[in-house]
C-alpha cells in the first residue's frame, strides 16, 4: 500500500472519531447548559417572588436536576392556572350579579311560601 493511501485513511479516521467526538460531547454539553438554564430560571423565580432570599438560593443550590424540574412543571401548572382563573376574572362581576339575583330570587320565593 502506498504511503498516500495510509495517510488518507488516518486522515479518514480521525475525521470519523472526531465527528464521533465532537457529537458525543456536543449532546453532553447541550444537557448541560439545559440543566445550568433550568437552575437559572428557578432562581430567578426565587429573587423575583422571594426578594432574593439568601436561604432559599442556598436551598436551590443544592437540589437535585429532578427537584428543579419538579418546581419548574410546578411553576408552569400554577402559571396555567393563573391564565385560566384571569379569563374568568373579567366576567367576575356579571357572575357575582347573576348569582345575587338568583338568590333573592329564591328568598323572594321563600319568602312567599312562608
Amino acid at each position: 500500500m502506498r504511503t498516500r493511501y495510509k495517510i488518507l485513511i488516518g486522515v479518514g479516521v480521525t475525521a470519523a472519531v472526531g465527528a464521533t467526538t465532537a457529537f458525543v460531547g456536543s449532546k453532553a454539553v447541550i444537557d448541560k447548559v439545559s440543566r445550568y438554564r433550568k437552575r437559572l430560571a428557578v432562581k430567578s423565580f426565587v429573587k423575583d417572588k422571594l426578594h432574593g432570599n439568601q436561604k432559599a438560593l442556598e436551598l436551590v443550590d443544592q437540589l437535585s436536576d429532578a427537584d428543579v424540574n419538579n418546581l419548574l412543571t410546578a411553576a408552569d401548572r400554577l402559571t396555567q392556572l393563573k391564565d385560566k382563573l384571569g379569563e374568568h376574572a373579567d366576567n367576575l362581576p356579571d357572575m357575582m350579579d347573576d348569582l345575587r339575583q338568583t338568590l333573592m330570587a329564591y328568598a323572594t320565593k321563600v319568602k312567599e311560601k312562608l
